[in-house]
């Protein structure tokens, strides 16, 4: 049987004590360390849960709840028809179509009040760029036919007939015009024709929603009576 040694040195007897302690103080104090790291790990991770879940409540909370519904009634009243409303994009072809009846209306229309006039004819511009040809078609027929002389004399109703599409850009508008005296009394009614081809460029500034809601603009314009 092997003997233990009994005579311990200086040396030995130093890093023995060193041991002795550090065994002492991870018996001691280590369980509260280790149950600290073990307690930042999990306030960690409740903080992240957190933060995940506010911003998921705040993207849910901007969201729209209300559910539009459009409720069609007969002349009475009467509901006949009723359905969620669809969401429009840019290019829906009913969004185009009004939109290329508001410029023909306002192009054509003479008002017998000069302020009217005025608001109508820049409501045209709208619509138009100097960077496309249809700018300065419509600027040569107001230099040509000046509204504001016109409203002197006649008074112009304008009638949107039909809008239909040519191609994937370019719609043909159907419209007829009734023109009054300053007293009334009706002189004539002519018919047009129109082409007109379009480019979407979405608003970006809250100047241009206000101006041009959908960014429709027409690139091409040309027009004729039509002899009936």
């Amino acid at each position: 049987m092997p003997k233990v040694k009994e005579n311990i040195t200086k040396e030995e007897s130093k890093y023995t004590a060193y041991f002795d302690g550090k065994r002492e103080w991870n018996e001691r104090y280590g369980s509260y360390i280790k149950q600290a790291f073990v307690w930042k790990i999990i306030t960690f991770i409740s903080i992240l849960i957190a933060l995940v879940s506010t911003i998921g409540l705040a993207y849910i909370g901007s969201q729209n709840k209300l559910i539009p519904y459009v409720v069609q009634v007969d002349k009475l009243g009467n509901s006949v028809a009723s359905g969620p409303a669809q969401q429009t994009t840019y290019n829906d072809p009913k969004v185009i179509k009004y939109s290329l009846a508001e410029f023909v209306t306002d192009f054509k229309t003479i008002y017998g009040d000069p302020v009217v006039q005025k608001e109508v004819v820049l409501k045209t511009y709208r619509y138009l760029s100097p960077s496309y040809p249809a700018f300065n078609i419509v600027n040569n027929y107001f230099k040509e036919n000046s509204p504001f002389e016109r409203l002197d004399s006649e008074i112009v109703n304008v009638k949107i007939d039909s809008i239909v599409p040519i191609n994937d850009n370019t719609w043909q508008i159907d419209w007829y015009e009734n023109i009054f005296d300053k007293r009334g009394n009706k002189l004539r009614t002519d018919n047009y024709r129109a082409s007109a081809t379009v480019l979407i460029v979405p608003p970006k500034s809250e100047a241009d929603i206000l101006k041009n809601p959908i960014g429709l603009y027409i690139t091409k314009f040309s027009f004729s009576k039509i002899i009936k």
